[in-house]
């Protein structure tokens, strides 16, 4: 899978929206994110513990803004989706970074957490498999 795309970002919704653990840290979710892979962004609205929208993000074109940026380079965020290298490693080290309403983002930083590795997970299975 290409990343950055939109295909990606769909990826990301549909896993995330069967993903249990996602369903329960997003719960009492109303944001919207903009997640950056190197040039490229998306918006994703999470509301209600799923992600209802997602479209590639154009700042002059998005009328609802955003509340948090989760931004990382395309390498990165390829490691972080084929599981070479976990989120939480990408963010301490600095090649992901959050930032925006950061109140809001440690409020929902189990479903930012759990947001980036379901894809990375489900990948590792499909290999195994």
């Amino acid at each position: 899978m290409e990343i950055p795309s939109k295909d990606w970002v769909d990826q990301i919704q549909e896993q995330c929206n069967d993903d249990d653990q996602f369903n329960e840290a997003a719960e009492w979710s109303d944001v919207n994110v903009v997640l950056e892979a190197g040039e490229e962004r998306f918006w994703l609205k999470l509301y209600g513990g799923e992600i209802i929208d997602t479209m590639r993000y154009e700042p002059m074109s998005n009328p609802l803004g955003y509340d948090v940026v989760i931004s990382g380079s395309a390498e990165a965020w390829q490691q972080v989706h084929d599981a070479e290298m976990p989120f939480w490693k990408a963010y301490s080290t600095g090649e992901i970074t959050i930032d925006g309403n950061l109140l809001e983002a440690n409020r929902m930083h189990e479903a930012i957490v759990r947001m980036a590795e379901v894809t990375g997970e489900t990948l590792v299975g499909e290999v195994e498999a």
